[in-house]
């Protein structure tokens, strides 16, 4: 197989996806965190007696999660700021390790934060580090290492933290993916010297947008503490476009309803922006009262998620028995991840699950190093690990409203891919795995 082309072609074809008239049908969105009518109802008390309704928020989740220490903010962007801007000012290192593919509001939290982001590479097999990598990049200016658990799938954590162990860097967990997931035992989140959840549509559970760092370690807690006091409350201008959001995202979601919202390109539904104009605030009454059940919501998402990520697998046999040692049945991924052998077959699937519904999601469109505002930086380096996974992994849903007849019909469409799918799949990352080695 041909290695990945660092040209931005596949940015350009993630465009056709788009569907240029509304189509009404039924339609899955590619994940969904839904709230109930109680929910909102106790958003709205939270709204009138704040400090009481984020008080038992933070007990909760200092509880269930086993750590010590928990702030509460408006989204898993300023999260993850807030974490560096605590880094930063105890620290003289002014470089940060991410990997080259993740989410885009990782390097612009970083960038947020006035320090430098350092790219390594992934595997495409295991979507974590390449440590081999990740070893050599590690220097004398680095401050810290972000390590997403992408779509929910556990980093390896042991080997991250022998790194920097090392070289004396911080390990921040993003466990904005992968709120109530566990690795041999122990939450998400909670493994490094500090962690954040996202709370934002369409994670595993939703306040419409909202952050929650945690960490066990007192002396990163008086660090943040410092900056968590001196953070404002949000302006009622981004409290009035939550509810909005809320609210919207309450009746549309359904796949029911769905067809609306997608059908529209301007609503730039699961699109992916950098972008450094957002708030960082604390979290606000509302959001707090609106997680009032958030354990059974969580508990319950992440039973459906595992349940539907083991039909995928009795559906596909092949295509997971290539991956004996990566995808985990028992995982709470909050999206499945799914590598093709090649981008036409990637274009070709997204174009089908748009015309019929199926919520299936081309993601990130290209790796860290192509994002126009950052590329400049990063022209000359390749990362080949990264560029595979933006021009040939998609993502399945696996939330509440996915029925085993969707299963059917988004297994269905992966086969016809081509006339032995599932071989092809399968050749597939035999091959990546090889050319990442």
């Amino acid at each position: 197989m041909e290695a990945a082309s660092p040209s931005t072609d596949h940015i350009d074809r993630a465009s056709d996806f788009k569907v240029s008239a509304v189509k009404v049908q039924r339609h899955l969105p590619p994940t969904a965190a839904p709230l109930s009518l109680p929910d909102l109802m106790k958003g709205i008390l939270g709204l009138l007696r704040p400090a009481r309704t984020r008080a038992k928020l933070e007990r909760e989740l200092k509880n269930y999660f086993g750590v010590k220490h928990v702030f509460l903010l408006t989204s898993g962007k300023a999260a993850l700021v807030t974490v560096l801007n605590s880094m930063k000012a105890r620290s003289s290192r002014r470089q940060v390790i991410i990997p080259a593919y993740t989410c885009f509001s990782v390097p612009s939290a970083v960038h947020k934060a006035g320090l430098e982001v350092v790219l390594c590479d992934v595997d495409p097999q295991s979507l974590d580090f390449d440590l081999a990598e990740l070893r050599s990049v590690v220097g004398e200016n680095t401050l810290a290492i972000v390590t997403p658990h992408l779509f929910g799938q556990p980093a390896d954590l042991r080997s991250i933290k022998a790194i920097a162990e090392s070289s004396g860097v911080f390990v921040i967990e993003d466990a904005a993916q992968a709120m109530g997931g566990r690795d041999r035992g122990q939450w998400l989140g909670t493994q490094g010297d500090v962690g954040f959840f996202s709370l934002g549509r369409g994670k595993n559970v939703s306040a419409g947008s909202g952050g929650v760092i945690v960490t066990n370690s007192d002396r990163m807690a008086d660090a943040l503490s410092v900056l968590y006091e001196g953070l404002p409350a949000e302006p009622v201008s981004g409290l009035l476009a939550n509810a909005l959001t809320v609210v919207a995202t309450k009746m549309l979601l359904h796949p029911l309803l769905y067809w609306l919202p997608a059908g529209l390109p301007f609503l730039g539904l699961g699109e992916t922006k950098y972008s450094l104009d957002y708030p960082v605030c604390r979290m606000d009454g509302m959001r707090a009262g609106l997680l009032s059940s958030w354990r059974s919501r969580l508990e319950e998402s992440n039973r459906c998620r595992i349940k539907t990520n083991r039909l995928f697998r009795r559906r596909l046999p092949s295509f997971f028995e290539t991956r004996a040692a990566g995808l985990a049945d028992h995982s709470t991924y909050l999206r499945l991840p799914l590598l093709l052998p090649t981008a036409q077959q990637k274009a070709a699937l997204c174009l089908s699950a748009k015309n019929y519904g199926l919520g299936v999601s081309a993601f990130y469109p290209a790796p860290v190093s192509m994002i126009p505002e950052v590329a400049a930086k990063f022209q000359s380096q390749r990362f080949p690990g990264a560029e595979a996974l933006a021009a040939r992994l998609v993502t399945l849903p696996l939330h509440r409203y996915v029925t085993e007849n969707d299963v059917d019909r988004i297994a269905t469409a992966v086969s016809r891919l081509s006339g032995k799918a599932e071989e092809a799949i399968a050749q597939g990352y035999r091959e990546t795995c090889v050319s990442a080695k």
